[in-house]
């Protein structure tokens, strides 16, 4: 049962570099990055330095999947870093060396990641030494202290596992004939806020592990107004917004061709992201005793 309820070994975003790939087809989290930046940079600055702070910063990209996002908002978490020292140092040019680790799931396209950075210094100065941390996020993946900041963008909406009462057939949580929870039984979408809020503490809890006193832990992901009954936030989601139809539709053709069986079809769909409010984040915090 684990095994089919796990997603850690078969999710992943599409791999290589063709037309059908995530590098090709990213734009909608480029749109949240860019949006996100100044925030990003803000809490880059707020991280705790004083004289006499390590040589060596370490900074983890969690869910980095590939392409041009993943480098972006590294490179932006090192600039900010260099221009903080920088002032830290009196105006000198810090001597602090930087080391990133791009991480997520074993799944990932880990060999495109690490060519196209190769491709992207191309003879250049590196800004950093860089290494791939395959595994989930949902457990621990460094050692206590070892790390002085963490992102994660675009990738916690993600659960770890589809949950267990949504796999029971006949059951009103079973998520019958769809992909995604919108539309779905009250049952249906309480499970799977269940599985989120589970989700988010074994995160934050393992985060609190790895991240130095006075470090740095950005998370962008999707959210809804708090409150909201609806998890895209707004009733006429439909309309606004196809992918909650679209993907059930392309998914049932599959099925009506005979491609796929149809309990298979469901249980290994999309469905496995819930977005939070703000409240629940809060929550979450509270939980693991984390400072806001």
């Amino acid at each position: 049962m684990e095994s089919s309820r796990s997603l850690e070994h078969v999710l992943s975003m599409q791999g290589g570099e063709d037309d059908a790939s995530y590098v090709k087809n990213c734009y909608g989290p480029a749109a949240a990055l860019a949006l996100s930046k100044p925030m990003l940079t803000s809490a880059i600055n707020s991280i705790k330095l004083t004289e006499g702070y390590s040589s060596h910063l370490k900074i983890a990209d969690l869910g980095c999947a590939i392409g041009d996002n993943t480098f972006s908002t590294v490179d932006t978490v090192v600039e900010v870093l260099q221009q903080k020292l920088a002032v830290i140092d009196g105006g000198t040019e810090p001597e602090t060396e930087f080391e990133v680790f791009f991480s997520d799931l074993p799944s990932n396209d880990f060999n495109t990641l690490f060519r196209s950075l190769d491709e992207k210094v191309n003879g250049s100065s590196r800004k950093y030494f860089a290494a791939g941390v395959p595994g989930s996020f949902y457990k621990r993946l460094f050692p206590k202290g070892a790390l002085h900041v963490v992102v994660t963008m675009t990738a916690l909406q993600w659960l770890s596992q589809i949950p267990e009462r949504v796999m029971e057939k006949g059951s009103k949580s079973w998520n019958k004939g769809r992909v995604w929870i919108e539309g779905a039984e009250k049952e249906v979408v309480e499970a799977y806020a269940e599985q989120s809020d589970k989700d988010l503490v074994e995160f934050l809890k393992c985060r609190k592990e790895e991240i130095v006193v006075g470090g740095v832990l950005f998370m962008l992901m999707g959210g809804r107004p708090s409150g909201s009954e609806n998890q895209i936030g707004d009733p006429d989601s439909s309309l606004k917004h196809p992918f909650t139809t679209l993907m059930d539709q392309a998914w049932q053709d599959l099925v009506d061709e005979v491609l796929l069986r149809h309990d298979v079809t469901f249980m290994y769909g999309i469905d496995k992201t819930s977005l939070f409010f703000i409240g629940e984040l809060v929550k979450g915090f509270d939980r693991r005793g984390e400072k806001r």
